[in-house]
């Protein structure tokens, strides 16, 4: 089983990719350098058969279709975005681009792919978002639990 996991570099990314190469996974991780990523997070892996990286981003669906024919993954783990609520506010337009727009491309990108397939029914697309798609939660929290 191969994994495809963008936003790999990621804090929560790399993680996803250590854990999967020590469980045998293979995976191909696919991130655009930004902001966020730590390439040093993923040294433990980086020698490992197991493990490939592609520098890419969700936004250009020619690098997309690429990676997808290259690779050809069995399961995708969507966690690239814009991150930070805060950076959403000085500069929307990049959290559009890439968290609406790219989400959009990778979604395409895995369809076409799908199809090309024969749409199998083992392959799966994951969406990993942030709890703050929820908002804020209230202050008094035993609202949660009634």
């Amino acid at each position: 089983m191969k994994i495809l996991v963008t936003g790999g570099a990621g804090f929560i990314g790399s993680a996803v990719i250590r854990l999967a190469v020590s469980r045998g996974h293979a995976v191909v991780n696919l991130d655009a350098l930004t902001y966020a990523a730590c390439l040093t997070n993923l040294t433990s892996v980086a020698d490992s058969s197991l493990y490939a990286f592609e520098q890419a981003d969700i936004r250009d669906q020619a690098a997309l279709d690429k990676v997808f024919s290259v690779h050809q993954p069995d399961i995708v783990m969507h966690l690239a975005a814009e991150s930070h609520v805060d950076r959403s506010i000085d500069s929307p337009g990049y959290f559009i681009e890439t968290n609406i727009t790219g989400t959009f491309n990778m979604l395409e990108a895995a369809r076409k792919y799908w199809v090309e397939l024969g749409k199998p029914e083992n392959f799966r697309f994951h969406h990993i978002s942030t709890d703050e798609v929820f908002g804020s939660l209230p202050s008094d929290t035993a609202v949660l639990f009634t």
